[in-house]
């Protein structure tokens, strides 16, 4: 399966949604300019041109453009930029570490442009920043990858301290262009415009939040670049994605499969309650709950579909074909006990299964367990669902180290766990495990902060239970789970506002989101 089968014929085609490393980007780039017969000036100018379009169509009422303007081909961009808005007869004011310093290569170029058409160049600290309708960062490239210098950290901080909005050119300054971490400070924009392809650390994590709204300018070389490029990842959501397959009018209960959800321990019954639910409302033919006999009647009550027990795990583990195991399972003894009973089926009778929530806490504490680690890569379909604070406990390392990395993290986690890995958060990454098949990575765009709320987790999980039960893949099951999960929480959102989102609201999109509604 690559990463293209998945979607629509039109999707597919859209090379706007293929994200590529910073790397490849630089090195491919002139190469991917010659096939298309551009020279490397030609492509800052066009670089320029998009940017200042950008502007102008986002704030149609700017007269007053500060560009912050590095050393770099980054700055060579925002010249251009400041030369177009100055003929257009904007105010523009370009400040830089030292005017009389004469750029390099094809942005010397367009330095020596924008002076030979009188424009304004003063020092950093010589101008206010706050005088003006938009910012245009055009301080640092992808090419940064250290500290960035303390000159330079002292203007991202006046940037971002100005109250102005901002344009950041191809990505916000300061950020690393493959996991989107400040370096150590980075430019909170409104609006960014990168080039030529999708950097990783724009969509996914923290510098999904620095670089504002993404957009997109393949500069007219995109189908040679990506001719001759690998690409690291896909970007994805629900509109992508190829429309579920019909039913059979011939079809019973029974052949949508018949899903077993492990949890809802003392006090937690809510959170094995939502992932049922949701598992139904996405088309799972039967569902039942294996819990804690004190949370029998909180999961079942005014949902009589939902099918309960609390004793004799073992028939109900022979009774299901597909197990999500970990919401409201919690670490007691009571929830060691189930633990143990599902893996020691397991290893007689392996079944596709989903780990979330405490099922993964556990699973940390046992990682080491050669015996256990090979019972789960005999399963015919493994799903992690972790969010970072759960991700780091299963590579034992620290959330930071998480966040900093989740592309490399989500790799690691699918290799040791040899599993589909879903890292939940901001671009949650879907990452399939390279010893099984070639690795593969997507990233949903969907999703918004108002599903950051108790038992939206929970929910997932029963979503990609669900579809993994109706006979989908486990890459397809993560990748059709999560984006259907997103699509139904931006529909909320649309309709009432992200604040006071809860769980449970997004199982009635749900529902019309799996019938193509």
């Amino acid at each position: 399966m690559t990463l293209t089968n998945l979607l629509t014929e039109q999707a597919a085609a859209i090379l706007a949604h293929k994200i590529v490393s910073s790397e490849q980007v630089k090195a491919l780039e002139p190469r991917a300019a010659q096939m298309a017969g551009c020279s490397m000036f030609e492509l800052m100018q066009r670089a320029g041109d998009a940017a200042f379009k950008r502007l102008t169509k986002q704030w149609p009422k700017a007269q007053r453009i500060l560009v912050v303007a590095g050393n770099g081909n980054n700055a060579g961009d925002g010249y251009v930029l400041a030369k177009l808005a100055l003929k257009a007869d904007m105010g523009v004011v370009v400040v830089c570490q030292d005017p009389n310093r004469v750029l390099q290569g094809d942005a010397k170029q367009a330095q020596s442009e924008w002076q030979n058409i009188g424009g304004l160049t003063r020092e950093f600290s010589e101008q206010n920043y706050t005088q003006f309708d938009v910012i245009v960062d055009a301080l640092l490239g992808t090419g940064v990858n250290g500290e960035v210098n303390p000159i330079f950290q002292a203007v991202i901080k006046k940037i971002n301290q100005a109250l102005v909005p901002v344009l950041s050119i191809d990505l916000p300054s300061g950020m690393h262009a493959n996991t989107g971490q400040a370096l150590p400070i980075c430019v909170k924009a409104d609006e960014t415009i990168t080039f030529v392809a999708i950097k990783p650390g724009l969509v996914s994590g923290v510098g999904k939040d620095y670089c504002g709204s993404l957009n997109f300018a393949d500069l007219a070389v995109a189908t040679e670049f990506f001719s001759i490029a690998n690409v690291k990842a896909q970007m994805v959501d629900w509109q992508m994605l190829q429309p579920l397959k019909s039913r059979s009018v011939h079809a019973n209960k029974g052949s949508f499969g018949k899903l077993l959800c492990i949890g809802g321990n003392q006090g937690m019954a809510g959170a094995i309650r939502l992932s049922a639910e949701s598992a139904l409302r996405c088309g799972v033919g039967l569902v039942k709950v294996f819990c804690h006999e004190s949370s029998c009647l909180a999961i079942s009550s005014d949902r009589p579909e939902i099918m309960i027990v609390n004793k004799d795990l073992e028939a109900a583990l022979s009774w299901c074909t597909h197990i999500v195991i970990g919401p409201g399972l919690g670490q007691d003894d009571w929830a060691h006990q189930q633990f143990s009973r599902l893996m020691a089926h397991l290893k007689r009778h392996p079944k596709p299964m989903v780990f979330d929530a405490d099922a993964l806490n556990l699973l940390a504490v046992m990682s080491d367990d050669a015996e256990l680690l090979d019972t789960l890569a005999q399963l015919p379909a493994f799903v992690l669902t972790p969010h970072p604070g759960e991700a780091s406990r299963l590579l034992a390392c620290n959330i930071a180290q998480i966040e900093n990395d989740r592309y490399s993290a989500s790799k690691h986690l699918a290799q040791k766990y040899q599993a589909i890995c879903v890292l939940k958060g901001a671009g949650s990454i879907i990452q399939t495990d390279e010893a099984q098949q070639q690795a593969q990575c997507w990233v949903c765009k969907g999703g918004n902060p108002g599903m950051a709320t108790a038992g939206m987790g929970d929910l997932l999980t029963g979503v990609i239970g669900a579809f993994l039960a109706q006979g989908l893949t486990s890459q397809q099951a993560a990748v059709y789970g999560v984006c259907a999960h997103a699509e139904a929480g931006d529909r909320v959102a649309i309709q009432y506002g992200q604040r006071g989102m809860i769980a449970s609201d997004l199982l009635q999109p749900l529902r019309a989101i799996v019938n193509g509604l």
